[in-house]
């Protein structure tokens, strides 16, 4: 595979999480929940000098990276870190479980919301342990954090851009995505 190949697969999947984080950040706050980036991405943006030092002190890197992309504070006030995942499909892929590993062992109270723009609910939550012994994902709709007030409503409304800026991605690749479990 040339690098101009990796560069552009990478820059799509850099674009497609951040569309996951910003359809979950309008969910949320849509949803009346007030909601803070607080990411590795929105704290130190384009710093390449700290990604060298963080190569060379891996395990700092990797906590930093690991830190929830959102501190969220529903209408009771109760807090939330959620981190956010993209996700051909909802069975997740292999490096799935070296970042659960990390979130386990860092921020154990995270919810991690995966988008997923092969079947329905395209937004599901995984809470601790996130897997099962198998090594399988262990997600619930969305809706099921009835504290985040988010009402099916309001999710068909984020379905229609799922399909309309996510789907066409999945379509438009063969339907065969290359990060899918074998």
């Amino acid at each position: 595979m040339n690098s101009k190949h990796e560069r552009q697969e990478w820059r799509e999947t850099s674009l497609k999480g951040r569309m996951a984080e910003s359809l979950v950040y309008d969910l949320l706050k849509e949803s009346g929940n007030e909601i803070y980036r607080i990411g590795f991405e929105a704290i130190l943006p384009g710093v390449t000098r700290i990604e060298e030092s963080f190569k060379r002190n891996s395990e700092v890197g990797e906590k930093i990276r690991s830190i929830p992309d959102f501190f969220v504070i529903d209408k009771s006030g109760n807090p939330y870190l959620i981190e956010v995942k993209f996700r051909w499909h909802p069975s997740g892929h292999e490096d799935d479980f070296k970042k659960i590993e990390r979130i386990r062992s860092a921020w154990q109270e995270c919810f991690i919301f995966y988008v997923n723009c092969f079947e329905k609910p395209y937004f599901r939550v995984s809470k601790y342990p996130f897997a099962n012994e198998s090594n399988q994902l262990i997600t619930d709709p969305v809706q099921s954090l009835k504290s985040l007030g988010i009402t099916q409503e309001l999710l068909d409304k984020f379905d229609v851009l799922v399909e309309k800026y996510l789907t066409a991605t999945l379509i438009s690749s063969g339907g065969k995505p290359e990060n899918l479990k074998k």
